[in-house]
């Protein structure tokens, strides 16, 4: 099997490593010096030119580019007869999107969305042990990080998620809040957010988010999203009608994760995973080995489709919508 890794970031460098020990692997980056280092590291093959990846005929390609070139590349791709992993989130607008679909849907190919926090360990047990609080009635998740140390070696203004235009901001950068509580609740009907930057920080995007989800069937849940904390902090508080769930995950490298069940039959809390230390790169090997098992047939298990993921799309643009009405409720629309 082939692998083709277009864009040789942190996170593409990530894919590439995984990726090298289950299948052949190639990688790309319009920044050649930044490809060879790459392929250097993991003992891949190097293409100076896309097309060149993309005529090495490759089985998958994975899209590890910034947000508003994903779809314009991921199509090459599938031109060129692969299947396709796109980090997330599918695109930085809803400019495409409705013919990037078509598309994929034209060409039978398997295109997913890269959400790893799915194979982590809180939101993955979060939905395992659901049925035992009886109904869900809300959630509340957050996540908050510091933008300036998310990545040391770089200046952070540089970074897309400074970058409207990119597709940056902590919304559609923190995504991943948006897809786990679709993943637990379905999908979203209906938003509203207060959105801003309210630090000093040197960006054109928000590093402050309050969102509010309605979901199908009235569940409502919420997400509260920033750029601002010192410390790494995620998390969910899941309430039903005959108990809670709490995940809590604090830190990073290490990261201290904690997730809990209160029966309210039983009167009592009971810890479902108490980890100290928690294997960061996990996800990650998770997410790709699922992708390979796709690409020879599987059915892609806890992977984000295509479509699902444009559906988050739009929920993150509606709540960006929103914050700029002055957080009026916006429905949410199952097309583009």
């Amino acid at each position: 099997m082939k692998i083709l890794v277009i864009g040789c970031g942190s996170i593409g460098r990530r894919h590439a490593a995984n990726a090298a020990g289950l299948a052949e692997v190639a990688v790309f980056d319009a920044n050649a010096a930044l490809a060879q280092k790459c392929a250097q590291e993991i003992g891949a093959r190097c293409f100076d030119k896309l097309a060149d990846g993309l005529a090495w005929r490759p089985d998958g390609a994975v899209v590890a580019t910034p947000h508003h070139t994903h779809l314009a590349i991921a199509q090459q791709a599938i031109d060129a007869g692969a299947d396709v992993l796109i980090e997330k989130p599918l695109s930085h607008s809803s400019t495409g999107v409705a013919a990037f679909l078509a598309a994929v849907k034209r060409s039978g190919k398997r295109v997913y969305v890269a959400c790893n926090m799915r194979f982590h360990p809180g939101p993955s047990t979060l939905r395992k042990h659901l049925g035992g609080i009886g109904k869900p009635l809300f959630a509340r998740a957050h996540v908050g990080n510091y933008l300036p140390a998310m990545r040391p070696d770089a200046d952070y203004r540089q970074l897309y998620a400074a970058k409207r235009d990119q597709g940056g901001g902590v919304v559609l950068d923190a995504i991943h809040e948006i897809d786990y509580l679709t993943w637990l609740f379905g999908p979203v009907r209906s938003v509203n957010c207060r959105a801003d930057r309210i630090s000093t920080l040197e960006i054109d995007t928000e590093d402050y988010a309050m969102l509010s989800l309605r979901h199908g069937g009235g569940m409502t849940s919420s997400a509260e999203l920033d750029y601002l904390r010192r410390y790494k902090s995620r998390g969910c508080e899941i309430v039903g009608t005959d108990g809670t769930l709490l995940w809590q995950s604090d830190g990073k490298q290490p990261e201290r994760c904690l997730v809990r069940i209160y029966r309210q039959a039983a009167g009592a809390w009971e810890t479902l995973v108490d980890i100290a230390d928690v294997d960061g790169g996990r996800p990650y090997v998770e997410q790709v080995r699922e992708f390979m098992a796709a690409l020879q047939g599987g059915d892609g298990g806890q992977l984000l489709a295509a479509e699902l993921a444009a559906q988050e799309l739009r929920v993150a643009l509606a709540a960006l919508q929103s914050a700029a009405d002055r957080c009026m409720e916006l429905t949410v629309s199952d097309k583009d």
